[in-house]
């Protein structure tokens, strides 16, 4: 998320400080995702860790709560940037950059419904740390292949022309 700090000053003030508290937010969850788990440090490979059974059966008992607060959170998120893109003089629904802008959400938001069952799935198998490994890895590479291909060039479409 920190990839577009500069192009979101250009945005309204109330229209910055909405993204901004998300973006941080968002950047928030990622950290205690990193953290969540003991035996899930995410700059260890998943193999070398040891977790006894009570900590994995914590770690994997937090983890749905985990995976549904991120979906719900970036789901509002993509909301409020809709509205507020939509709010822009020249942005209609059938702009062609919103389009493609609100079709990315939705993948996103498809894309992080394959993950949830995924690490459902793989949950199943035990594997606690790799879970938490894996989803903090794919999600954090989401976010940020997001903001470089749609969140940048639009919040920078909105300055003013000098």
């Amino acid at each position: 998320m920190l990839l577009h700090d500069q192009a979101l000053k250009s945005l309204a003030p109330e229209d910055y400080l909405l993204i901004e508290k998300e973006h941080a937010q968002l950047e928030q969850f990622l950290a205690e995702l990193a953290n969540a788990c003991a035996c899930a440090q995410i700059d260890k490979p998943a193999e070398h860790i040891d977790c006894d059974s009570e900590r994995q059966a914590s770690c994997q008992g937090r983890l749905a709560s985990y995976l549904y607060y991120v979906s719900d959170l970036a789901a509002k998120h993509f909301d409020h940037e809709e509205e507020i893109m939509l709010s822009r003089p020249h942005v209609t629904e059938d702009y062609q950059y919103f389009r493609l802008h609100r079709l990315a959400h939705v993948d996103i938001l498809q894309n992080l419904n394959d993950l949830v069952d995924k690490c459902f799935a793989l949950g199943k198998l035990g594997n606690t740390a790799k879970i938490y490994q894996q989803f903090h890895r794919e999600l954090s590479d989401m976010f940020a292949a997001h903001d470089r291909a749609f969140d940048d060039p639009f919040i920078a479409s909105t300055a003013a022309p000098v």
